[in-house]
């Protein structure tokens, strides 16, 4: 079906349960398994934990509600859909300009992590990394992202790899793909946080997981709260107005946010589960850093009877979480690309890749030949990820609030009510004109000044 506002194909949800993998799917990815754990070892554990999961609730919540209400009742994506509901020269429109950003930059370096990923699928079940010293694991790590030919050729495999699977349009393409990949990462995640439980201390790491120590809580624990919430949710990044628009008048929009964002934290416990468990009974650093799953889980799984296998199935599984994720952020950006322009859907997926491949570059090189480059200080992978969690995203995340809780809050009440069953979404108006803006300013403003 063709949108008659803009030319572009109308896609639309084959099933209710299609949606609700394909959106925990784009929101899980890495940002739950790779991010999630050392994000905790590095924060103070349980009170890391606390507050990003209070984040959750109070915010990215909301906010899920309030987007895909705004997909559904335009069904058009973040551009053209501000642009039906305000009109085409409103400021409001300026939501779908900051979400796009949002969403091109984050595929431009999260894309890396991920081929990563594809690469150490192959050379752990090979056998190359065994009998490595974590030391060794480290400098083979660390050769990889000095590796350009390398870096290059895998991201570019990741590309060839989601534009076969979004060709394929929404339930062909997309929703297919996540109703395997997802409950397979479930699955998985439970049965290897079963078996890590019976490792000996493995306990020991569950409950420094979940006993929040106060006394680390400060502005950066709360400030990287916000960032994982962010990563956790998929919130202001166009992609989840996308997703509303192919939702029919019998979805249930409150039932559908609550499930999708509850879905994504207990992903992320059950990947800290499997992680930390594993961690405390080989008396590893829990505080790792970004290397914690390229790093110091190679090193683990090695130490596992039956390490082999572990280790082979989280990283098969690991890429199918980070490629969820890059197909859904992809989908989002091509929809929003195409339908603000009028182009067609293929036709927008290889612009929008020849953008994205373009934009990557610096990233690639951040490691060799543009290492010199430091805007702010940071090197260009950091300055990307600042500009994506701390510029773009919360200022689209301001707007949406602001606006569902002003010029859009009789429609969203509406309209998110239209085919709910269990609840409606609550009317509380200045949760999204007040609360919501100055909380997630001021954690930004704490953030940006942590980094001067």
């Amino acid at each position: 079906m063709t949108d008659k506002t803009t030319g572009a194909e109308q896609q639309e949800w084959g099933s209710a349960f299609g949606f609700i993998v394909s959106t925990v799917g784009y929101a899980v990815g890495l940002g739950a398994i790779w991010k999630f754990p050392y994000m905790i070892g590095s924060n103070g554990g349980g009170v890391f934990l606390l507050v990003c999961i209070i984040f959750i609730v109070i915010l990215a919540i909301p906010l899920c509600w309030a987007e895909l209400t705004m997909g559904r009742y335009s069904k058009l994506s973040a551009i053209a859909g501000m642009r039906k509901l305000e009109g085409k020269g409103s400021p409001w429109v300026a939501i779908g300009w900051f979400s796009l950003a949002t969403v091109f930059i984050l595929i431009s370096y999260y894309i890396t992590i991920v081929s990563d990923v594809m690469f150490y699928i192959f050379k752990f079940i090979s056998g190359g990394l065994r009998g490595m010293s974590m030391d060794e694991i480290a400098g083979y790590y660390s050769g990889l992202q000095v590796d350009m030919p390398y870096k290059f050729i895998t991201v570019l495999i990741m590309y060839a790899i989601s534009i076969v699977i979004l060709i394929g349009g929404v339930q062909k393409g997309l929703e297919r793909a996540n109703k395997v990949l997802i409950p397979g990462l479930f699955i998985f995640l439970v049965i290897l946080s079963i078996r890590n439980l019976m490792l000996p201390d493995a306990l020991e790491g569950v409950k420094w997981m979940w006993t929040p120590d106060f006394g680390k809580l400060n502005g950066s624990v709360i400030m990287a709260a916000l960032n994982q919430c962010i990563f956790f949710s998929g919130v202001g990044m166009a992609t989840l107005f996308s997703f509303g628009s192919y939702l029919n008048n019998e979805s249930d929009i409150p039932f559908y946010g609550l499930v999708c964002m509850l879905s994504n934290v207990v992903v992320g416990i059950l990947a800290g589960t499997a992680i930390f468990t594993a961690l405390f009974s080989y008396g590893m650093d829990v505080a790792a850093g970004s290397g914690l799953v390229f790093q110091t889980m190679p090193y683990v799984f090695n130490e596992m009877s039956g390490g082999i296998i572990w280790g082979g199935l989280f990283f098969i599984l690991l890429f199918a979480a980070g490629l969820s994720t890059i197909i859904g952020l992809y989908e989002g950006a091509a929809s929003v690309l195409g339908e603000a322009v009028g182009w067609e859907r293929k036709k927008s997926i290889f612009i929008s890749f020849i953008i994205l491949f373009i934009l990557g570059i610096p990233t690639i090189l951040s490691t060799t030949a543009w290492a010199n480059v430091t805007p702010l200080g940071m090197d260009l992978f950091t300055f990307m990820d600042f500009v994506a969690m701390l510029i773009t995203c919360p200022i689209a995340m301001i707007l949406i609030s602001i606006y569902a809780g002003t010029k859009f809050w009789d429609r969203f009440m509406e309209q998110s009510a239209i085919g709910a069953k269990y609840f409606k979404v609550p009317k509380i108006k200045f949760w999204y004109v007040i609360c919501m803006p100055i909380i997630i300013a001021a954690v930004v403003i704490v953030g940006i000044m942590g980094y001067f």
